[in-house]
């Protein structure tokens, strides 16, 4: 398991400082001396924190995986696609990846596209192809009006199947720039 500072710090993390503060003043009301009032506090803001961190970790620690290692290996396609000298005008360098992620009966499919021109903005339409091990196909899939900007890697969609798959075809429909 990789730790994550989002897993420690995130903005649910305020339900804590919530809490804790309703137990501070609860104890201030219950008329409590000084030293249980701050020792009940803190030990009280510890165990929520705990009890909070656990599910914000896993769920957390999922989708920044998820997330890692799809740049990771869109990266790895535009490298592949450039170390086989394919890159010859501003659609080449848009590289899309689909990873399958399985979970107990479906899979999550989940579509990162990335611009890696350094000067060009794309925009357009990209078709994705998802077929199975007997190449036959499971779906297709058109995202519309998709703009990256030069550098941008970024998230196209999350869906779910219960068909297998093994391999994935794109491609694009360039608009002009105005």
């Amino acid at each position: 398991m990789k730790l994550y500072p989002e897993m420690f710090f995130s903005p649910w993390h305020l339900i804590v400082v919530v809490l804790a503060l309703i137990a501070f003043i609860g104890l201030i009301k219950g008329g409590y001396d000084r030293k249980t009032v701050l020792r009940s506090t803190g030990l009280s803001t510890l165990v929520f924190y705990f009890i909070l961190t656990i599910p914000i970790g896993l769920i957390t620690q999922e989708s920044l995986y998820k997330e890692e290692t799809m740049l990771t290996d869109l990266d790895q396609n535009f490298e592949d696609k450039k170390a086989d000298s394919q890159l010859q005008s501003l659609k080449d360098y848009v590289v899309l990846h689909v990873g399958a992620y399985k979970n107990e009966d479906d899979a999550d499919i989940v579509v990162y596209a990335g611009n890696y021109h350094e000067s060009q903005t794309f925009n357009g339409h990209i078709t994705l192809f998802v077929y199975d091990k007997n190449d036959e196909e499971v779906f297709t899939e058109m995202y519309r009006d998709i703009t990256l900007a030069p550098g941008e890697k970024k998230k196209l969609d999350t869906s779910f199947t219960s068909q297998p798959m093994d391999t994935y075809r794109y491609r694009y429909e360039t608009h002009p720039q105005m």
